[in-house]
């Protein structure tokens, strides 16, 4: 019954989720547009075209691979955890885990970044950005959900949780400007990821990188030391790290990480060095080993300290002498 019921459920979830984002979405921009905020019309093009072919993968494999993985490992469930309101709260908690894991993959494992990546080639931030996803995005983000019903939660309940999840994510990528209305909210990302946390996520101001990989609670942060609040004095600046991507280009956004990897992986001599610049953090070589985000974040952190305090109103972001333009 389950496996007969769970694609047209999902079919219709999806569609749901398909239609609030693209209402929120034309809501923003709408709104960007009249306000005269709106920094750039084609980049938002991208974005809405990344999530198509995002999405065009989980119709075509979808049925097969995730409801069928998903069905047969609730039929091999070590628990049967039933459907109380406390059970759905703990699909919750247990579901966010796994995005803040899977999150994490995506920042720390080279192939799995050139799948994220293309989320963080965006350089303005605003609601679309939640939806700019990968052609192959399906070999990354199933792993937050696709093995959980083995522990006894039934897949209707982790797509449920899961539309739900992403819709927050959607609110995480509001507009700059738009945020700044209900200022940073510092008593709310006590608990939640807030817009203004998510946006120490996507900068690439050195004090920032490889930060704030939670969904919808902060506490996995902070737990594991991977939290940073939004600085004063710090404006975020989106993009990738030292890249030559044009944002508003589709096929470098959804091409040229995977290029660069494939270079990387032939100039290595060793089999052994071949296998990682698959598995090793992005920045890694094998010639002396690169340079990673932590690195750059440590020397970030000393220009910042380093650096003249000024007292503004205004968010500024540090010119190149104070904190590295990273």
């Amino acid at each position: 019954m389950l496996s007969n019921t769970l694609p047209l459920l999902l079919g219709k979830i999806q569609s749901v989720f398909g239609y609030i984002v693209l209402s929120m979405v034309v809501v923003e921009w709408v709104v960007l547009v009249i306000s005269k905020k709106m920094e750039s019309n084609r980049e938002g093009w991208v974005n809405v075209l990344s999530y198509v072919l995002d999405t065009i993968p989980y119709f075509l494999l979808g049925k097969i691979v995730i409801f069928g993985t998903m069905v047969w490992m609730y039929d091999m469930r070590f628990f049967t955890l039933g459907y109380a309101w406390y059970i759905w709260i703990i699909a919750y908690l247990v579901y966010d885990f796994m995005f803040w894991l899977v999150h994490l993959l995506g920042h720390q494992v080279r192939f799995f970044w050139c799948i994220h990546g293309v989320h963080h080639t965006a350089e303005e931030m605003k609601l679309s950005v939640a939806v700019r996803g990968s052609f192959v995005g399906f070999l990354h983000i199933p792993l937050t959900i696709i093995w959980l019903p083995i522990l006894g939660f039934d897949p209707f309940m982790l797509f449920i949780v899961e539309a739900i999840a992403k819709l927050y994510g959607l609110y995480e990528h509001v507009n700059d400007h738009a945020d700044r209305f209900t200022g940073k909210l510092k008593w709310l990302e006590t608990f939640f990821v807030t817009p203004s946390v998510h946006r120490v996520h996507h900068a690439r101001n050195g004090v920032y990188l490889d930060r704030n990989y939670g969904e919808t609670f902060s506490c996995w942060d902070r737990v594991f030391g991977t939290f940073q609040s939004e600085l004063p004095d710090v404006y975020p600046k989106y993009g990738l790290l030292h890249s030559t991507i044009n944002g508003k280009n589709i096929f470098q956004v959804q091409l040229y990480l995977w290029k660069d990897l494939w270079l990387d992986i032939a100039r290595a001599p060793k089999w052994k060095d071949k296998l990682k610049y698959l598995i090793m953090p992005p920045g890694w070589n094998h010639i002396d080993g690169g340079k990673i985000a932590a690195e750059y974040r440590s020397e970030a952190w000393k220009a910042y300290h380093a650096a003249p305090k000024k007292t503004h109103p205004e968010k500024q972001i540090y010119t190149p002498d104070t904190v590295p333009e990273i």
